[in-house]
């Protein structure tokens, strides 16, 4: 993910003034870019979540079987919910998205929109 960025614009995350080479080590940067990339899946995650509720719900269910299947999916649904409020709001996800802060208000030119058509593997996480 890195190189479709540019890797201009991930030195820039660090600032100025960050050890010798005026940034951040590389290794902190693809750390960050993991970070965003986990945080931006789990939300993408959330938008199905009507969706996966309305299909776990079977054809020719008796009203029992509905209200069981919905409170499955509420059940699901509440614990993805956790799981990102918990990730978004960990110190390392804070870092991670007040360096990305910084950067933008330092340089705000040049930051093209991210587009998921132009990253087909963008949901694997080893990249």
């Amino acid at each position: 993910m890195a190189a479709q960025l540019g890797q201009n614009k991930f030195t820039s995350l660090a600032g100025a003034g960050q050890g010798e080479g005026g940034s951040l080590e590389e290794e902190q940067l693809e750390s960050n870019m993991k970070q965003l990339n986990l945080l931006h899946i789990k939300c993408r995650e959330l938008r199905t979540t009507i969706q996966r509720a309305l299909e776990s719900i079977p054809n020719n269910a008796t009203p029992e079987e509905v209200y069981e299947a919905l409170m499955k999916s509420v059940a699901a649904a509440n614990a993805q919910i956790k799981d990102f409020g918990t990730l978004y709001n960990s110190e390392e996800s804070k870092k991670v998205l007040e360096q990305a802060k910084k950067s933008r208000d330092a340089n705000p030119k040049g930051i093209r929109p991210w587009r998921a058509k132009d990253h087909p593997d963008w949901l694997d996480l080893d990249h």
